[in-house]
């Protein structure tokens, strides 16, 4: 039997897949600007190394600020509104960017608002998600669930590096950002028809402060979760470090134009959608910690190759950068569906929002440091190539924290009472 139809068809009649469908589009646009923002910074604006590092800290800075508070948000009101609100909002914010060029004003300060404020809806829309898809579709349908959603990130990855080369090749890096606002705006009417859900919770009348205070509480006292944040932190520092400077260095040290670095990334894509599709087969063959520890470790591998590219001739050196988004997406993906998951089984469904909130705010609130790290180390006189074998090392490091812990030899995961 085959069985990955089991598992598409053990999703249909839950709403599932019209908000994967809504996901997805959303997902390719924001591939767009991911790869677009930079090179408005880099081609249009003539940024630094500084600068690129302000940029990328911004996102980053909007989770350090406000990630607690937004999980409560998340928690405390209905799911869908909250995700549709997240949409429009970044589809707005987003809209600025070409406008502002077409006006002649665009300028540093409002790439770096425009990406504090994405970010931080971003967070919203997240926390949102991660509570709504539990209960839609269950306990025992998550792991299918995540690879879904997982493998609509890859075939982003995939297809988005290139539509965003392709885009920013013919109409420029800020009228190519149209297609992320676009994007978000097709998301939200997927969202609109899908049917409301609001999960039980025992806290209305908390405090605000000590709804933060119970989400930091269920995740870093948990001996399986506690690790797993610290790790992500760890790998999240050095991964901001390091792709601060991609593109810099692959613009002006290996010449790549903005076509070429978007074909390249497709494979990152590919590796992605393939570990989307054995990450669950992976967890049943070898158990959670064991390929998580991997899948944490490999990333510094692939990392590596990029600054070595350097020393290989154009195509070879091209060869190289297109492993290293392989093999890094590959890892990834199958990081992010097993972590999820794990989170989604232990956490209460009332309490979700908040906890992913608390994991975005320990792990991706450590990226405006990585950030400025990097630029700062290039500043110093590593120069470009150094600082980003230098990071590589740093994000290989991060499967230290579940070697040292009980992670590493985690089998299984017990859903918790609350959610079964």
């Amino acid at each position: 039997m085959n069985t990955s139809f089991v598992r598409r068809s053990s999703l249909w009649g839950t709403g599932f897949f019209r908000i994967w469908a809504g996901e997805s589009v959303s997902l390719i646009g924001a591939q767009v600007t991911l790869f677009a923002l930079p090179l408005v910074a880099v081609l249009s604006l003539h940024a630094t190394a500084f600068d690129m590092g302000l940029l990328t800290a911004a996102g980053s800075l909007a989770v350090v600020l406000f990630a607690p508070s937004l999980g409560v948000l998340a928690d405390r009101y209905e799911r869908r509104r909250t995700m549709l609100l997240a949409n429009v909002g970044r589809a707005v914010l987003l809209l600025a960017v070409p406008v502002a060029y077409l006006t002649g004003v665009l300028n540093l300060a409002l790439l770096i608002v425009v990406s504090f404020c994405v970010g931080a809806l971003s967070l919203l829309f997240d926390s949102a998600m991660s509570s709504y898809v539990p209960a839609l579709v269950g306990p025992a349908r998550l792991v299918p669930a995540n690879s879904w959603l997982q493998s609509s990130v890859s075939v982003a990855d995939t297809a988005g590096p290139g539509l965003a080369g392709l885009l920013v090749q013919l109409v420029g890096a800020p009228l190519a950002i149209l297609a992320d606002a676009i994007s978000y705006l097709v998301s939200s009417l997927a969202l609109f028809s899908s049917a409301p859900v609001r999960t039980s919770t025992d806290d209305e009348d908390e405090l605000h402060w000590q709804a933060i205070k119970r989400g930091l509480r269920i995740v870093l006292a948990d001996r399986v979760q506690r690790p797993l944040v610290l790790a992500a932190a760890h790998f999240n520092l050095f991964t901001a470090a390091f792709f601060a400077l991609y593109l810099l260095f692959l613009v002006r040290t290996l010449h790549f134009s903005p076509l070429l670095i978007g074909l390249l990334n497709v494979a990152g894509g590919v590796a992605g959608l393939l570990g989307a599709g054995i990450s669950a087969r992976l967890a049943e063959r070898f158990g959670y910690g064991p390929v998580l520890t991997v899948a944490y470790a490999l990333p510094g591998v692939a990392a590596l190759l990029v600054p070595l590219a350097v020393l290989a001739g154009p195509v070879a050196g091209a060869v190289l950068v297109s492993l290293s988004s392989a093999i890094w997406s590959g890892s990834v993906v199958v990081n992010l569906i097993l972590s999820e998951s794990i989170k989604q089984a232990l956490v209460p469904h009332h309490l979700l929002g908040r906890a992913t909130s608390v994991i975005r705010f320990v792990s991706y609130g450590v990226e405006p440091v990585g950030a400025l790290l990097g630029a700062g180390l290039v500043a110093a006189g590593l120069g470009l190539g150094g600082t980003l074998a230098l990071a590589s090392v740093g994000v290989g490091t991060s499967a230290v924290w579940l070697l040292v812990s009980r992670v590493s030899a985690l089998r299984r995961v017990a859903v918790r009472a609350e959610n079964g």
